[in-house]
């Protein structure tokens, strides 16, 4: 198979946009190296999705207006997307000339391509709305693409867009999409390792129309104290895809480490060589200087949750010791040096001073291991080097050289010091088909230094019990006495004496702002980006309620001490707590910053 025809990335992330600098800098870039599409659509510009239907205000028309012609100078065709399924009503007349109308904003601008979203929508009657969707774009391309002159097929975004298999809301999109319509699909899954021709085949049937690969990667939204500085591994073509768009971190600059190599491969799938383009990307994005290698190197694991340095746990693992800390000692030295562009210096900074603190940390904890020092100050030496460490938010190579750091101080005697739950392990409780949230949680409470995993584990610390867990597993794992967190099953767990989903809910109020859980926040707090699900209760007389529901008052965060009688009546064998989240759980597009120290300072408080 040649080449991708269709190659691009998508700003498509949630948090901080990129500047237009970051723009600019990718469309010379991007126009080079043949990604020469950039679909606009973050998620924090209120005009492309909750205000869909507003006009744009002149001065933000006129920043789009120039994107759009700084883009098609540097050869870079820039596409609109609009993301209208939130609240859109599909069978009222006025709403389709409504988007037609917006979208004719953009077009006397100068914008001349675009893309429809419907990603990360409810979805209460699968079929209909797949039809509906269908229905929009063939509607959109009847009404406003063909009369503009615009005669590219339909790109769309679907609500299902993750997955292989027919399903229902894939069968009601196929009745009603153009046949020549082009469907964003971002895997097996919403973030994967490993994209087969087999799985191409899959989902192009299961649509019955050409895919455009959405890849998440390198994305970083989900945890933002992480880079994904390598090459894109894992990725077939096949029939059926005809084109990419890779969805970036929100570190603008050092995503061109990794979008170099998505370049590489939608140019021929067939050659493409990882490590090669790593190494031609590296040269090409940092410059001559070495100095950033190493940072790279112990950044460039992926997927999310594979090893995140395999060099250095080979080295820990057959316990060469002194290998290890000239490895460690590289990742000390990580410097920009004269010759890195100033805006990926600017950005890798805290990156940069985490790994330098992570190397200092390592160096120090191989010498006590190594036997190399052994002298008294060895252990106020690596003790300073850890509260270093854990000061950084950047996270490079963190956990890996916090137990050596703590095997280095067992060896001298020294207790591990395992603040804030850390090191605690977590069962996270789901079903067979983990909603994408869940493995967003383990990704989060694994950034925040924990071992967290799906599925039960007999040796946990901390069960999470979430929508997709059978209610027999989820009441196995509650007779055990270990602190169990739960936004499911309430009423059989005996965490709430009655409960419910409240719909198009996106806040709670802080009832206890002195509780820890609170996480220093209080009064009304914004929870979800959009309206969502809110799971609520009524929990036992003997439980601390954090914050409840504004309108109706019911507990949406309620802690039950171990001891503490039950609402079915039993006595609680260890800590209880109930959560707000619901069917998405941790999903990445709709938990807030709010929301995730909140969920944190809950496990934090059940881990004591």
């Amino acid at each position: 198979m040649s080449g991708l025809t269709w190659r691009g990335v998508v700003e498509g992330f949630y948090g901080e946009p990129w500047s237009h600098a970051d723009r600019l800098a990718w469309f010379e870039r991007g126009g080079a190296i043949g990604l020469d599409h950039y679909v606009y659509a973050p998620k924090d510009d209120p005009w492309h999705r909750d205000a869909w239907r507003e006009p744009y205000p002149a001065d933000r028309l006129a920043d789009l207006a120039r994107l759009s012609d700084e883009a098609a100078a540097r050869g870079v065709r820039f596409v609109y997307a609009i993301s209208p399924g939130l609240s859109m009503r599909f069978d009222e007349d006025a709403e389709h000339d409504a988007l037609a109308v917006k979208c004719r904003q953009l077009l006397e601008a100068g914008i001349r391509s675009f893309a429809l979203l419907f990603d990360d929508v409810p979805m209460d009657d699968p079929e209909a709305l797949g039809r509906a969707h269908g229905a929009v774009a063939a509607r959109f391309q009847d009404a406003f693409l063909r009369p503009a002159g615009i005669d590219e097929p339909v790109l769309l975004c679907p609500t299902d867009y993750a997955g292989l298999s027919r399903t229902p809301y894939r069968a009601g999109l196929s009745e009603t999409l153009p046949a020549d319509a082009r469907v964003l699909w971002t895997g097996a899954d919403i973030v994967v390792g490993e994209v087969t021709a087999d799985d191409v085949a899959q989902a192009a049937r299961s649509f019955g129309r050409d895919l455009v690969l959405w890849d998440n990667f390198p994305v970083n939204d989900f945890d933002r104290s992480r880079l994904f500085l390598g090459p894109l591994t894992g990725r077939e073509a096949g029939p059926g895809l005809v084109g990419v768009v890779a969805n970036p971190m929100v570190e603008a600059a050092p995503s061109h480490f990794a979008l170099e190599t998505v370049a590489e491969w939608a140019a021929d799938p067939a050659v493409y060589s990882p490590a090669a383009a790593a190494t031609r990307a590296y040269e090409a994005v940092a410059g001559p200087d070495d100095g950033l290698r190493t940072l790279v190197d112990a950044c460039s694991a992926w997927p999310p949750g594979a090893a995140r340095w395999p060099r250095l746990d080979e080295l820990v693992a057959a316990e060469r010791w002194r290998d290890a800390e000239t490895l460690l000692a590289e990742l000390a030295d990580t410097h920009a040096g004269p010759s890195t562009p100033a805006d990926l210096a600017a950005q890798l900074a805290p990156w940069i001073a985490a790994a330098r603190a992570a190397g200092a940390a390592g160096v120090l904890a191989c010498r006590v291991l190594a036997g190399d020092d052994v002298s008294a100050g060895a252990t106020d030496r690596l003790l300073s080097a850890r509260r270093t460490l854990e000061a950084e938010f950047a996270d490079v190579a963190r956990a890996a050289v916090l137990v050596l750091v703590d095997t280095a101080l067992g060896r001298l005697g020294v207790a591990p010091h395992r603040p804030h739950g850390e090191g605690a392990r977590i069962a996270v409780l789901t079903g067979a088909n983990p909603a994408p949230g869940d493995r967003e949680l383990v990704e989060f409470l694994g950034g925040a230094g924990m071992r967290a995993h799906v599925g039960d584990d007999p040796d946990a610390d901390l069960v999470i019990v979430t929508r997709q867990a059978p209610e027999e597993v989820a009441r196995a794992a509650a007779a055990r006495p270990v602190p169990l967190l739960a936004w499911a099953h309430l009423v059989p767990l005996g965490l709430a004496s009655a409960a419910a989903v409240p719909l198009s809910v996106d806040r709670i109020r802080i009832s206890d702002p002195a509780h820890p859980v609170a996480a220093g926040l209080s009064g009304e707090v914004v929870v979800y980006r959009g309206r969502s699900k809110l799971t609520v209760g009524d929990p036992p007389e003997e439980a601390a309620v954090v914050a409840r529901e504004p309108e109706s008052g019911r507990a949406v965060i309620g802690l039950t001490p171990a001891g503490a009688r039950m609402a079915d009546g039993s006595v609680a064998p260890a800590a209880r707590a109930t959560f707000f989240l619901s069917a998405d759980g941790f999903a990445p597009w709709l938990v807030t910053p709010e929301a995730r120290s909140l969920l944190l300072a809950t496990v934090r408080d059940l881990l004591g």
